[in-house]
């Protein structure tokens, strides 16, 4: 991280706006790990608008997103969900448009399907897998195994 983005944080906290938001695009998830915060009320510390966008599919998911980046104007944007990857034509659409924006974005993801093509190659933007330890920590959580599959 530069200088200069760690002073617009500053400058925004100063001014009483995020300089980091997360939105949670689905609560939908392949996988139903024991422990899984994911459905809990308390995610995202309760805030219902971004909790909102969890509702919506397609389009008005992408301009939902967009609408709250453009109003919010944050530095960073962490994509949640249950796992996000289950939007994944909403996401190749939305992140370039999000990093045009720039945002860095960073999706969080537990990997249960491949990467969209051509991520590796935008600027700004980091995903993240969630691993939950070594392969036996790991697996105990997962429902289904999964350990093996994402590395």
């Amino acid at each position: 991280m530069k200088t200069s983005d760690v002073l617009k944080a500053w400058g925004r906290i100063l001014q009483g706006k995020p300089p980091s938001l997360s939105i949670e695009i689905t609560k939908e998830c392949p996988l139903r790990c024991p422990g899984c915060y994911a459905y809990e009320d308390a995610h995202l510390g309760g805030d219902v608008t971004l909790r909102d966008l969890s509702d919506r599919k397609g389009q008005a998911l992408v301009d939902g997103v967009l609408e709250v980046a453009d109003r919010m104007k944050p530095l960073h944007l962490s994509i949640v969900g249950g796992d996000p990857l289950v939007r994944y034509r909403e996401l190749e659409q939305m992140v370039p448009l999000l990093i045009q924006r720039g945002i860095h974005v960073q999706v969080v993801t537990s990997a249960f399907r491949i990467l969209p093509q051509g991520w590796a190659d935008l600027p700004k933007l980091t995903t993240v897998v969630s691993i939950d330890g070594l392969q036996p920590e790991h697996d105990a959580r997962r429902a289904p195994a999964t350990y093996d599959r994402i590395l």
